[in-house]
């Protein structure tokens, strides 16, 4: 006589039949529902996760919110190896009560093109300057701008070389899964390095 515990209830019980793994036909109809239901998970998500690798827009999130922070992590470090504390962009002062973001010069719905390039993106405040002030680009009473915090960052030739590449690379990009994918492997490749590097 031997005995082994219900797969479905866990209660023990005397086996009867050679594999026999639950205690009464009702724990094998569930034990039967739960393997249909594990196949049935599988393969919904089989099929979500072919459907994203086709979906460009599914693609384009998930490749902003990686490239979103490695370009956090990339201006960080910038200013980590100039010794100095980071600072806004738009309005020129450091973190305070916000938080990071990854400024965006031309926006994504103007630019879509520029959603991804390194040229178009700088440290900003998320709440004042990105959302708030709409990315303040030419700046208010109280802060100085997106473009004269790109000319006093990167001195007037350099800040004038940035701004002119942004406002005249206006091509309508067409995005790809293949390409995005693509790209988002090499950014979070960058994220990791940077990530080890601090």
């Amino acid at each position: 006589m031997s005995f082994k515990k219900c797969r479905v209830c866990k209660e023990k019980f005397e086996v009867e039949l050679p594999k026999q793994i639950v205690c009464s036909p009702s724990c094998a109809l569930a034990l039967n529902e739960l393997h249909r239901q594990k196949e049935y998970n599988k393969e919904t998500k089989r099929l979500k996760n072919e459907f994203n690798n086709k979906d460009v827009s599914h693609q384009k999130d998930l490749t902003k919110t990686i490239f979103n922070k490695m370009r956090v992590l990339e201006e960080k470090k910038w200013f980590r190896d100039r010794g100095l504390e980071p600072t806004c962009i738009s309005c020129g002062k450091p973190l305070g009560d916000d938080q990071w973001s990854c400024g965006h010069f031309k926006t994504v719905k103007a630019q879509g093109n520029l959603r991804y390039d390194r040229i178009n993106t700088y440290l900003q405040h998320n709440n004042n300057c990105n959302k708030h002030l709409s990315g303040d680009i030419e700046g208010t009473k109280n802060t100085r701008g997106y473009k004269k915090g790109l000319v006093e960052r990167f001195g007037a030739d350099e800040g004038e070389w940035i701004i002119n590449y942004c406002e005249t690379h206006t091509a309508v990009k067409k995005w790809d899964c293949d390409e995005l994918i693509a790209m988002r492997k090499e950014f979070a490749k960058t994220v990791r390095e940077l990530e080890n590097d601090r």
